[in-house]
């Protein structure tokens, strides 16, 4: 029996809103990453108020693994990799042993702004104006580790007799453990059989896996032995988790510091130290903002990893780190990775439309990579296991956005959370969004993130103002949402905007209410058009132009959505780039009535509705006579 293809992304039409707010919303197809809900599993995050200034915090926080590189170091691996970069490139670790000789100057405001902001229930950042968060495609891109191959946190083949001996022959430290620093000492430009394994695992215990001993433990050594030969291990979930758990920690630290600032007993500074590689974090946050967050960028030079545009960059000054990022909606950059840099592309998979590609055993590193960086699960690290949620982030990887489904609690045995991580997908059917596409979030998702504050869920408006002071779709403008609710039914009073909208539906189609006509249903319908078009308008991205809601060609393979209905893949004329004039903004002049178009888009959705229903109904009927 023929198995059912596996889709990394879902397929659907859906209510869809521009974040930008430069289209009205209409049903369209967009792509989603799973799991998505079509009713709140979860509550979104709440909102956070805004932290006083990082700089005004009683705290020291040392990182540990914010390494810059010695000419010794560099002269080291500059002779490395006159002798092994085929191996390196083999193992997948050639760009981010490249990325140990780039200085990235420190900014701590910018890191503890940042951490300030983070979520440890979601492991992702709360901005006013959405959530974002470091991803595996993020420490792929910056930090050039692998997202696939050998596990990280089990044993690999070959010998530690080696090492084991050249271990021995060296001075220990007090706790009897060799101290990285004197294996680089030791066996640096010596020609030993050992040299390239004491080089990586000085590489790992520094700059990938560091701790505030300088230690080489017995995993480094083994991951050490398993590079050296060629073998590609995935160090980037292993990474990954690291920053997730140490965000984590320092937002407690943090947030355990505010009652006393706010009492004015600050007390004595504390003074923490943070392992992970926090530079990374960093980086991520000058990629994405577009704004005065970042410094001026050098030129990658040929062959040189991404990461080098900001090798020594100059440090500015960040008065009010927390403003800049509230203020950046807009201007994030989801999508920094599918523009070329000095014109050489991240992915070269991305082409000028979207495509459907099936992962096959031969399918290339790309694509493969890309696959893992989509799917949730659990991160394995060394000796811990954090939850990787990419479908709250899906407009990252040029994804639309749903409302987020619930995925299952960390089991907290990296073995375990390795096995799930590592499970095959081949023959998975993978969505690639064109290289300039703009993602759109769906209606549901904008109400869902508006119900963060009680002021935006309406409920019980009745001709107030309402003011979007903090939680707003991801992109949106903050705005003043008027609503004028006098004629509105004492029924319709303290409904959410998705219950309000299927009560107008539910009405006409119990004929209560007629489309058209009453004055009623057309003040509802003006109450619903006035929310949706007043979300928020604001400036494209000038390095994303493409129309985020413009019909494109497909090439995707035919599957089946649950109860055997075959799914919708037409564009039709619901496609919103039809409505519209010229570069897909709406035309306000054009004399079309708020009533109107709330009218067409209920109609659209149920004519959607309708149609998968019809092909179901026919799907089973056929089973049923066979």
């Amino acid at each position: 029996m023929e198995s059912k293809p596996i889709f990394v992304v879902e397929e659907r039409k859906e209510l869809m809103l521009s974040p930008n707010g430069d289209a009205d919303p209409a049903p369209r197809t967009g792509h989603f990453l799973k799991p998505s809900a079509a009713e709140p599993e979860t509550d979104p995050p709440p909102p956070v108020p805004t932290p006083p200034p990082p700089e005004s915090l009683p705290i020291s926080v040392k990182l540990d693994n914010w390494r810059h590189p010695t000419k010794r170091w560099t002269a080291w691996v500059d002779r490395m990799e006159s002798a092994h970069e085929p191996t390196w490139r083999r193992a997948g670790i050639y760009d981010a042993i490249k990325c140990s000789t780039f200085s990235i100057r420190k900014h701590p405001g910018l890191v503890l702004g940042l951490a300030q902001r983070w979520c440890p229930g979601t492991n992702t950042f709360v901005f006013p104006w959405g959530e974002a968060t470091i991803t595996l495609e993020d420490v792929m891109v910056l930090g050039g580790y692998s997202v696939w191959g050998s596990s990280p946190v089990s044993s690999h083949l070959g010998s530690q007799a080696k090492l084991g001996r050249a271990r021995s022959e060296m001075t220990k430290t007090p706790a009897n453990v060799a101290d990285s620093c004197k294996w680089m000492e030791k066996f640096r430009d010596t020609g030993s059989d050992v040299e390239h394994e004491v080089f990586l695992a000085f590489w790992l215990s520094r700059f990938v896996f560091a701790g505030s001993s300088d230690v080489i433990t017995a995993s480094v050594r083994q991951m050490a032995i398993g590079l050296a030969r060629g073998v590609r291990i995935a160090l980037a979930p292993a990474v990954l988790a690291s920053i997730y758990r140490d965000l984590s920690w320092l937002k407690i630290v943090l947030d355990g510091l505010v009652p006393g600032m706010k009492d004015g007993n600050e007390g004595k500074e504390i003074y923490v130290k943070v392992s992970a590689p926090f530079a990374l974090v960093q980086v991520w946050a000058w990629e994405r903002f577009a704004t005065t967050i970042r410094p001026n960028r050098r030129e990658v030079q040929p062959g040189e990893p991404r990461l080098g545009r900001w090798h020594k960059s100059k440090k500015l000054n960040l008065p009010n780190v927390h403003s800049m990022m509230g203020e950046a909606g807009v201007h994030f950059k989801w999508r920094p990775y599918s523009l070329a840099v000095n014109d050489l592309a991240t992915y070269a998979f991305y082409g000028e439309k979207e495509n459907w590609v099936s992962l096959e055993e031969d399918a290339n590193a790309e694509l493969r990579s890309f696959a893992h960086c989509l799917m949730a699960c659990e991160l394995p690290g060394l000796d811990i296991v954090e939850k990787y949620s990419p479908h709250r982030v899906a407009m990252q990887f040029g994804m639309d956005q749903d409302m987020p489904g619930r995925v299952a609690p960390c089991n907290q045995d990296p073995e375990i959370a390795w096995d799930n991580y590592n499970k095959s997908i081949q023959g998975a059917q993978l969505y690639i969004p064109a290289r300039l596409y703009k993602p759109c979030v769906t209606a549901r998702y904008a109400e869902w993130w508006a119900s963060r504050s009680s002021d935006r869920s309406m409920q019980g408006l009745k001709g107030r103002s309402v003011v979007n002071d903090d939680p707003v779709p991801p992109g949106f403008r903050l705005k003043i949402v008027s609503v004028d609710t006098a004629d509105s039914t004492e029924d319709d009073d303290g409904l959410t905007l998705g219950e309000f909208f299927r009560s107008i539906k539910q009405r006409r189609a119990t004929g209560s209410c007629s489309v058209g006509l009453g004055d009623k249903c057309l003040q509802n319908d003006k109450m619903q058009s006035s929310f949706l078009q007043n979300v928020g308008r604001g400036d494209t991205d000038m390095e994303m132009r493409a129309s985020p809601m413009e019909p494109v060609v497909r090439n995707r393979p035919r599957d089946t959505a649950p109860g055997g209905a075959q799914r919708d893949n037409e564009e039709g004329t619901t496609g919103i780039g039809q409505r519209f004039t010229d570069g897909g903004l709406a035309d306000e002049n054009a004399g079309e009535s708020s009533e109107r178009l709330m009218r067409e888009m209920l109609v659209a959705d149920l004519e959607v509705r309708i149609s998968k229903l019809e092909r179901a109904v026919a799907e089973r009927k056929a089973r049923i006579t066979k």
